[in-house]
């Protein structure tokens, strides 16, 4: 009862945002729906799920098609309470990445045709859907409960991909697509995010705090690096080969901005004239040691210009396959930022947390279906799938508030042959939200739905 609790207080935050009461109810019925619901979280599945498959369904499709609504709005709660696990004194971490969400159909809105990040290195293949941008906030439960951070997802938009010019197009047409195309880019679009959140946290009490964005290598550029973003810092993952150099400081040529010799970060963490340093980070469970080297007052002339920058290598980090195997290695990480007056330690744990947005796209496509509405409209294929984000989003506040960080015994029991993990897997808030919605019917009539796994389990085999 408290996971299914927590969920509906925060659910129902959601109420200012819709201009009528019923509108608001029925979201807040949808969003508990998408969790209770088994096999592919299609709109009618969803009402299957919770009976009320022998109702007019035409209000719940209107939720998504005519509702006056925005998607941004969805994630004010999670913002929020977000807040309440972060240090007050310490910068926010908000992680982002770019994922592909599978969507066919030839009049989908920005379905396009693109490149598979899972097809094999030998072998290019090709999926038509839709690429999405997403940002969350990461909260560090390992100086709490010493388990893995969560990241709480605040921000899930479409990434707007112009009309491309029919063969027999002018030329004039042509060159004027592609100037749009180069000031539409993914990037441009993520600089215009990160403006709107640092809004949504000014409006929720954190206008102080400095936000970090822990961007992915496809951010590391001119669009982000160069842009003003008030209050905000950038650490980006850099290519090894990426141009960098000192400031000139001539003062036989005072004009001078870049001094003439370049170097890479790969040259950095190949100079043994730069010692190793190490610190201790929560990965994988536990702290571990991590070496890294630190560069500071670099310039990238290219994709910085004048901004000072920091440079952080991070030492390959050896791992057994076996206990008698040979060590491996993996990759060295090149990390750049702006901040320049930041911890070092916090900066690496800040990149080293940013691996579960990873973890949030893996949950909201295998276990919430974020791709699997077969909507229409252009309103609602841009906003469906926020829309499950944000029960996701929802569902991982409700289990801190109820039961912490740890996974406790009020959880089920995992199978035999399965270790027992410290923290809660998004299957197990799953089950035991299906279990405390069976056992207190109560509070799913208030919301005006009903759950009974038999009949779910045979409308959605059905």
């Amino acid at each position: 009862m408290k996971l299914l609790k927590a969920f509906l207080n925060i659910s129902n935050e959601l109420s200012p945002m819709f201009s009528q009461e019923r509108t608001a109810r029925r979201a807040t019925r949808l969003l508990l729906s998408n969790l209770l619901c088994i096999g592919r979280h299609w709109l009618t599945r969803m009402l299957c799920a919770t009976n009320r498959d022998q109702r007019d369904w035409s209000a719940d499709y209107r939720l998504f098609s005519r509702s006056p609504w925005k998607a941004q709005d969805l994630f004010e709660p999670a913002i929020r309470r977000s807040l309440d696990y972060l240090d007050k004194e310490e910068f926010i971490c908000i992680a982002g990445d770019e994922t592909k969400i599978k969507r066919a159909g030839r009049k989908v809105k920005r379905s396009r045709w693109m490149r598979d990040p899972l097809s094999p290195p030998f072998q290019v293949n090709f999926i038509k859907g839709i690429r999405m941008i997403q940002f969350a906030v990461i909260l560090p439960l390992h100086r709490i409960a010493r388990v893995t951070a969560r990241s709480i997802p605040v921000l899930f938009e479409p990434v707007e991909a112009l009309e491309k010019p029919k063969k027999k197009a002018g030329a004039k047409e042509k060159a004027a697509y592609n100037k749009a195309k180069r000031k539409n880019t993914m990037c441009d679009q993520s600089v215009v995010h990160m403006h709107c959140l640092r809004k949504a946290f000014d409006a929720a009490g954190a206008f102080t705090r400095i936000l970090l964005f822990t961007l992915d290598g496809g951010f590391c550029n001119r669009k982000v690096f160069k842009a003003k973003l008030e209050r905000c810092r950038v650490l980006a993952r850099c290519r090894k080969d990426a141009k960098l150099c000192f400031a000139a400081n001539d003062p036989a040529h005072p004009q001078k901005k870049y001094a003439d010799h370049k170097f890479t970060p790969e040259s950095v963490r190949k100079d043994k004239s730069i010692p190793y340093k190490s610190g201790k980070f929560f990965i994988g469970g536990k702290y571990r040691k991590i070496r890294y080297k630190e560069v500071r007052n670099v310039m990238w002339q290219r994709g910085a210009g004048t901004k000072t920058l920091r440079l952080i290598v991070l030492a390959p980090i050896p791992y057994h396959l076996s206990p008698n195997s040979k060590a491996n290695y993996r990759e060295p990480a090149y990390l750049l930022t702006d901040a320049n007056d930041m911890n070092i330690h916090k900066l690496i744990q800040a990149y080293v947390d940013r691996w579960e947005i990873e973890v949030n796209h893996r949950d909201e496509k295998q276990h919430l279906g974020v791709g699997d509405p077969q909507v229409w409209n252009d309103s609602s294929v841009d906003r469906f799938p926020a829309f499950i984000v944000a029960s996701y989003a929802f569902l991982l506040l409700a289990s801190l508030e109820a039961y912490g960080a740890k996974r406790t015994d009020e959880y089920l029991q995992p199978p035999k042959w399965q270790r027992r993990r410290p923290r809660p897997s998004c299957l197990d808030l799953l089950a035991l939200l299906r279990k405390e919605a069976i056992e207190n019917p109560e509070l799913l009539k208030a919301a005006d739905l009903s759950f009974v796994p038999v009949e779910a389990c045979l409308k959605a085999a059905a």
